[in-house]
């Protein structure tokens, strides 16, 4: 059995996300490698009511990040609630997208649930914890930076809606979404000083029932891509 990470993430992965990720970035349309590659997977997910989580409520400007693993003991000291009592009530080896990870991540059971439902029989165990989001300046950010470039490709990278809003919002309807950040370059291949929201790419991840903000920059093409030779 393979550990299991959500984002996408999902979300949608591991912290240190690998070139076969990165590298889809140049096989289809930009958009698609963002919101198609896990509308199958997710078009289930809940609209009206999304996770429930510990912690309850996420701050001001943080992003709820996920670890799920499926190889964990069986049996814990301090085990989850029923019916998850063969899940740890924490963990301390879990990662994330958002620096600095916190130390412990708390069991999550709404998103167990979920994650169990997508993976049967189901022995995976998840949990949550809250991360302050890298907003960038707006003002600062070029959105052609790169993009005149003959080897540019477009990046993108999307998180967790913060559950009490941003102190620097978007456009309604996505007000609770930052108008720039810094993407996390654990997360991307190439992490600019800033990406302005993408609200073309949010849309899209919604109407699969994620409620996630999505950024979108240039990016430059890796090497060994086969795309410097052309």
């Amino acid at each position: 059995m393979k550990r299991s990470q959500s984002a996408d993430r999902l979300r949608r992965g591991p912290r240190a996300v690998g070139w076969g990720r990165r590298l889809s970035l140049l096989g289809g349309v930009w958009v698609a490698a963002c919101g198609s590659s896990q509308a199958s997977d997710q078009a289930n997910a809940p609209t009206a009511r999304y996770w429930e989580h510990s912690p309850r409520v996420c701050g001001v400007d943080e992003a709820r990040e996920y670890f799920c693993d499926d190889l964990l003991p069986l049996r814990s000291a301090l085990s989850a609630p029923a019916p998850y009592a063969q899940c740890p009530g924490h963990v301390e080896g879990h990662q994330g997208e958002i620096d600095p990870t916190p130390t412990v991540a708390v069991f999550d059971p709404s998103y167990t649930a979920y994650m169990r439902s997508r993976m049967p029989p189901g022995h995976t165990c998840c949990f949550s914890w809250c991360a302050r989001i890298p907003l960038a300046d707006p003002t600062e950010v070029d959105p052609n930076a790169r993009c005149g470039d003959g080897l540019a490709i477009r990046e993108n990278y999307c998180f967790e809606e913060p559950e009490q809003g941003t102190s620097d919002p978007s456009a309604p309807p996505y007000e609770r979404c930052p108008r720039s950040i810094r993407p996390p370059e654990s997360a991307v291949f190439f992490a600019p000083p800033g990406a302005l929201f993408d609200p073309f790419l949010t849309t899209q991840r919604r109407q699969v029932g994620l409620k996630q903000c999505c950024y979108a920059w240039c990016s430059i093409a890796p090497p060994n891509s086969g795309m410097h030779s052309r």
